[in-house]
């Protein structure tokens, strides 16, 4: 551990119980709100490392004439 999260934790111990819950409460909704930005960050590094694939192999079969008609698609 840090010397800042031990500073914290005495910090927090220091508290009374009633505090300590709030505490409790703000450190939850913190870590929540920066899970799901994190889990947003990567869904979307993957959706555009796919879309730009994908548009690779699509433009690679277009400039080289790998397409269907449509009345086949």
């Amino acid at each position: 551990m840090t010397s800042q999260l031990y500073q914290a934790l005495n910090l927090a111990q220091s508290l009374s119980l009633s505090e300590q819950f709030e505490l409790l409460k703000v450190l939850s909704t913190i870590i929540q709100k920066t899970h799901a930005l994190e889990n947003q960050a990567i869904l979307e590094d993957e959706n555009t490392d796919f879309s730009a694939d994908s548009f690779r192999k699509s433009w690679q079969q277009a400039m080289t004439g790998q397409t269907l008609p449509i009345d086949q698609l």
